[in-house]
């Protein structure tokens, strides 16, 4: 049995790879930023009792990050994953997310959301994972991440941020040699959630994004799995396979 730490788990993603992991017969550390708004996840609450703690927590929010690494001290965590993240950036109706006339507010708060957050969050939890059994920090990312891969320009607020985390995340994985931590970054490719397109709908009314969240959460725990210390560093797609940076 591990222990996992998971953000964003009230809906989508965060909600389907609570469900998994508990299925699984493994103790989960949830957040969410608003309890009253997650009756789904405040349901598993019963049915997994003992096993499923949730806690509030906001990455727009860098004292709640604090805060819950208090309540969290000396508890060991095998197992971070970072899932939360704001949408903001994939905005690209929007006005304020094309070049000529870029929104400074949004842009500077998401990329204080997805980079600046989830690394401050794995600086307040790194006591945690040193006193766990399996020692892995996994940070949810994007496609839309990778440099050499961006033929189609735009996104720019959500690239620019999750670029940002990549580098980030890629100088963890060399900074905690020392202490045997595997990190990856992970994109889970278009899925099927509200933040990922499911109001989205082509010319016969069907999602555009057409990955569900089980398929990308069910490959991304196997993923995670095989993870090896001597693979840490890596950005994979939710099937394995490289993303080039």
């Amino acid at each position: 049995m591990k222990t996992i730490f998971l953000t964003g788990a009230n809906k989508g993603l965060g909600l389907e790879f609570t469900r998994q992991y508990l299925e699984q017969g493994n103790r989960v550390i949830a957040t969410c930023r608003n309890k009253g708004k997650a009756s789904e996840l405040m349901s598993l609450v019963t049915r997994y009792h003992g096993f499923l703690e949730i806690f509030h927590m906001d990455l727009a929010d860098f004292d709640s990050i604090r805060k819950l690494g208090k309540l969290l001290s000396k508890r060991g965590i095998d197992l971070f994953i970072n899932n939360a993240a704001t949408n903001a950036g994939y905005i690209t109706n929007s006005d304020q997310n094309v070049f000529g006339n870029l929104n400074p507010n949004i842009w500077t708060n998401v990329f204080s959301a997805n980079c600046v957050a989830p690394l401050l969050l794995a600086e307040v939890l790194y006591p945690n994972i040193l006193i766990g059994r399996e020692k892995k920090m996994i940070f949810l990312t994007a496609k839309t991440a990778s440099i050499s891969d961006n033929f189609s320009g735009g996104f720019y607020i959500n690239r620019s941020a999750r670029t940002a985390l990549n580098q980030s995340v890629k100088s963890l994985s060399i900074d905690l040699t020392e202490d045997k931590i595997s990190v990856a970054v992970i994109s889970p490719g278009w899925v099927a959630t509200d933040s990922g397109g499911l109001g989205m709908v082509n010319e016969y009314k069907r999602p555009k994004a057409m990955i569900e969240p089980k398929e990308s959460v069910s490959g991304m725990i196997k993923v995670i799995e095989q993870l090896s210390f001597e693979r840490s560093g890596v950005f994979v797609d939710y099937k394995g396979k490289s993303i080039s940076w």
